[in-house]
């Protein structure tokens, strides 16, 4: 049984989508307010867009004018984006029959949520490895998974791993902005397109007559033809 959340609603930041912050202030405004407006609960996948717009305008502002400071920043935020892409395909393959550990799930391993994800679809037939897009994906993720595995370099000033045993820190590591935004786009790309898969599957499970208006599921840039059926 999952442990039950914590509750943090201050009234001060809090509100429904009718209501009204019961404690506002008006001589000093909540910089940031919760809002429970009864929707359903957003999924992985559009906040791991929301953090990639956020590193291509990062990367977009180191361009110009090429200030270190902005390393750490886009690191982060490369970083978090990459995961939440992959946390939002291992939700797909989880709503397809996928059993996917808690552990895994609300971990910052990018080996294993890239491992749980990528093997339940390739025993499969999903032909993933089949997409150009592939080989930059296993690259970037393990890239990261390597030099940052406890998904804290980035965040503190220093990370609870070692390297050369020596604590590793921040600012030793370096960004090749080029490489990155090329690969994160790569794998943005791919783990967003096979997670749509998923998700439209699921829904032509539940209903037989329902089918994907403008957008081909066999539609990614493939490394050769193959035939298959999705």
């Amino acid at each position: 049984m999952a442990k039950p959340p914590r509750v943090a609603d201050d009234p001060r930041f809090h509100r429904t989508l009718f209501g009204s912050l019961t404690e506002f202030n008006k001589e000093m405004p909540p910089a940031v307010i919760y809002v429970e407006n009864n929707n359903f609960n957003s999924g992985y996948d559009m906040l791991a867009y929301d953090y990639k717009m956020a590193v291509d305008a990062m990367i977009e502002e180191y361009r110009k004018d090429g200030l270190g400071n902005w390393q750490a920043p886009i690191a982060y935020m490369a970083r978090q984006s990459l995961e939440l892409a992959h946390k939002s395909l291992l939700e797909e393959t989880g709503r397809m029959g996928n059993s996917v550990p808690l552990q895994v799930m609300f971990s910052h391993s990018l080996e294993n949520i890239w491992k749980h994800s990528r093997d339940w679809m390739l025993e499969r037939g999903y032909p993933i490895e089949n997409d150009k897009r592939f080989p930059a994906t296993e690259w970037l993720t393990a890239n990261f998974h390597a030099v940052d595995p406890a998904g804290d370099l980035f965040r503190f000033a220093q990370s609870t791993v070692a390297a050369y045993s020596r604590q590793k820190t921040y600012d030793r590591a370096g960004v090749y902005v080029g490489s990155l935004s090329s690969y994160l786009n790569d794998a943005h790309g791919l783990l967003a397109h096979w997670g749509s898969v998923l998700n439209a599957q699921k829904l032509r499970m539940e209903d037989a007559d329902w089918e994907p208006s403008a957008w081909d599921p066999s539609d990614y840039p493939k490394i050769k033809e193959i035939e298959w059926t999705w």
